[in-house]
């Protein structure tokens, strides 16, 4: 399970990281907000962008978690539910605990003919 959440937070970072470019409006926009935001306690202007720029890059890795997380429940519930139908689909075993017995009256039998 660890392998499959590892691989699928590569796959939603790198899918995230596609919408995340320096240009882009929506992230300037965010970057901008946080460097404001962040210039008072911050020693500059570079260490509050610089600090911004972090503060999206940790946002970006819990979103992949979060996501990566989902996709691990989600196959954990379809695994159950195809499960559940394979159980669902079994016949009655040809021996059951009921006819132990009889086997076991006719194995001394056996043995003494």
């Amino acid at each position: 399970m660890s392998h499959f959440l590892a691989d699928r937070e590569k796959l939603h970072s790198n899918l995230l990281g596609l919408h995340v470019s320096s240009g882009n409006w929506i992230t300037d926009a965010n970057i901008h907000a946080l460097t404001a935001g962040l210039f008072g306690k911050s020693s500059g202007l570079p260490s509050a962008a610089a600090r911004a720029a972090d503060l999206i890059v940790s946002r970006l890795r819990l979103q992949a978690y979060s996501l990566s997380l989902i996709d691990g429940f989600l196959l954990i519930a379809w695994s159950c539910a195809i499960a559940l139908v394979l159980v669902g689909l079994l016949r009655k075993s040809p021996m059951s605990y009921d006819g132990l017995a009889d086997v076991q009256q006719q194995l001394p039998r056996e043995e003494k003919s």
